[in-house]
């Protein structure tokens, strides 16, 4: 997506959802103040798949700096400029780029994701199961640090009630007392790894999909080179 030069964009003027405004009133996230002085562009993975027609979807977590660094450090150049859009203004976008496909085989898939690398999960798994009905074995493990992070559950939570094929896992890292949270705790692929991958039959023949941010993906690749897992059965998207 094309960055645009913009001076002053104020994050009180953001459009935020009630729910977040306790961390942005903690924070004082509405105080920061981004500015671009050249063009530029950012990449994004794209959530849509082709099924949905002329609709890019991207889904992006918005970048600030530690409060102890808002005078040194500014906040995300693209991230602010996404964030102040409104519906009906244009944007230019290119793509979509890079080889992060589905493989054409039968073997048993397992998507690895987290933050906002659910955007390639989304697409894939919404591909392979509203379009393409397959047949394939396949589970989606999912990392978040609370529930607010959490986003698509009742989507995929669909696919598992329509396909006996699917199944959805996601764990907390952080979660809130107010989450309630009964299910796994700690990094996705510790719990992958805990609760199927060591009791399964052969991990090598698996393929993996991963998508999140880079120290999520060296800890997954980490794990499934100890399992004997060959790099051509792991298939990543990672953005810093």
């Amino acid at each position: 997506i094309d960055i645009p030069e913009y001076h002053n964009l104020t994050y009180a003027d953001f459009a935020v959802e009630n729910q977040y405004h306790p961390d942005w009133d903690k924070f004082n996230i509405w105080d920061l103040v981004a500015n671009n002085d050249e063009e530029c562009f950012r990449a994004y993975s794209m959530a849509n798949h082709p099924a949905e027609g002329n609709k890019v979807m991207l889904n992006v977590r918005i970048s600030t700096p530690p409060p102890p660094l808002w005078d040194t450090a500014p906040p995300g150049i693209a991230s602010s400029y996404i964030f102040n859009l409104k519906e009906g203004d244009k944007v230019t976008i290119s793509g979509p780029y890079g080889d992060f496909f589905v493989k054409n085989t039968d073997r048993e898939m397992i998507y690895i994701g987290g933050g906002a690398g659910m955007a390639p999960m989304r697409s894939h798994l919404f591909d392979l199961f509203h379009t393409q009905k397959t047949n394939r074995k396949v589970s989606f493990w999912y990392g978040a640090r609370s529930l607010r992070e959490m986003f698509y559950e009742e989507d995929f939570d669909e696919i598992v009630e329509n396909f006996p094929n699917f199944s959805f896992h996601a764990a907390m890292s952080e979660p809130l007392p107010e989450d309630d949270w009964n299910g796994p705790t700690g990094f996705i692929h510790q719990v992958l790894l805990d609760s199927y991958l060591n009791e399964h039959d052969d991990p090598t023949e698996v393929e993996y999909y991963l998508c999140g941010p880079p120290p999520m993906i060296d800890a997954c690749q980490k794990m499934l080179y100890e399992l004997g897992v060959e790099p051509e059965m792991i298939a990543y998207d990672s953005f810093g």
